[in-house]
């Protein structure tokens, strides 16, 4: 499932559109993006350090999200930040993987389409960090705002995940440039 749409309560969720072992290489173990965690008593390892301003969430990922902004945690795997304005929400999150991430996405497109003012902009196939990946842009209207959303999903080590941000028009260049730095500094764990 997709991430809930900016300022959705469970209650009226509206769909907007334990992290992976690392695998032991030699004497070290090896984390996806991250550096290699060092060694220690054989069989154990080091957990890797994170990069500046970067910080762990549950759902297997890490991500410099800005300060100020209100957090919130929909789910273990699904956090949210708020622009102090709200003109702008970042999600991140994380899933089982379930068959092919284009078709799951097609299906929520479709379901989406009974939304509000949507429209879609593009939904295609892209590449992250080397990985198969999917782009989803679209507008829409919640409660009578209208939202610009960009979402960015891609599988890895069996499960997916999605970098996603929606924002007011108005706060375009600067929500992008936000949206940029978070999905760069993506890391899963």
């Amino acid at each position: 499932m997709l991430a809930t749409a900016p300022g959705a309560h469970d209650g009226d969720r509206q769909t907007a559109g334990s992290s992976p072992e690392p695998s032991a290489v030699g004497d070290s173990a090896v984390t996806s993006g991250v550096p290699s965690a060092s060694p220690t008593v054989e069989g154990t390892f080091r957990p890797p350090s994170l990069p500046p301003g970067v910080h762990q969430e549950a759902g297997g990922f890490a991500w410099a999200t800005p300060r100020g902004w209100r957090r919130d945690v929909k789910t273990g795997a699904e956090v949210h930040y708020t622009s102090p304005d709200g003109v702008q929400e970042l999600v991140a999150k994380s899933s089982l993987a379930r068959g092919d991430l284009m078709e799951t996405w097609q299906t929520s497109e479709q379901n989406a389409r009974e939304g509000r003012d949507y429209r879609k902009i593009r939904l295609e196939e892209t590449t992250f960090r080397g990985l198969r990946a999917v782009v989803w842009e679209y507008t829409f209207t919640l409660r009578g705002t209208p939202w610009h959303a960009r979402l960015l999903g891609f599988d890895e080590n069996g499960k997916s995940y999605q970098v996603n941000t929606w924002y007011q028009p108005g706060a375009e260049a600067a929500a992008l440039r936000t949206y940029e730095k978070v999905k760069d500094s993506f890391t899963v764990t």
